[in-house]
């Protein structure tokens, strides 16, 4: 695999045909058991890879590097491989925010329901407490 998603269960993910017309490479989508998780992030065999349910809190530990905001959330959706180093990354939060700018819903000082545990939870979370 040199680009996909990684997840528990990836029935419902659109991810494979978003990127195919979007960009000029193959992704790949790729169903992962917990209990192989630790195996996948060792043998570091992709260039590019997003994270979802359940796996975006539990590949944290699995990487060499993690951003600020990946760190300030506690989950990580994209992870780059650079020269055999694993970088993760939020890009929720950049593009939660955004959405909530473009809107032009005001955050400040008000009450926000978030429905969810997850890591998307938390980004969206980390997203209405910044602003």
């Amino acid at each position: 695999m040199l680009y996909g998603l990684i997840g528990e269960k990836l029935g419902h993910s659109y991810s494979c045909e978003i990127h195919e017309k979007i960009a000029d490479y193959h992704y790949e989508l790729r169903e992962i058991p917990r209990e192989e998780l630790a195996d996948f992030f060792a043998k570091r065999d992709f260039k590019g890879i997003n994270v979802t349910i359940p796996y975006k809190e539990a590949v944290m530990p699995l990487l060499d590097e993690i951003s600020d905001t990946a760190k300030a959330v506690g989950a990580v959706n994209t992870v780059v491989n650079r020269g055999g180093r694993l970088y993760g990354y939020n890009t929720d939060y950049s593009g939660a925010a955004a959405l909530v700018r473009r809107v032009g819903m005001p955050v400040k000082g008000k009450k926000v329901l978030i429905l969810g545990t997850g890591g998307t939870s938390k980004t969206l979370h980390a997203v209405a407490e910044d602003m």
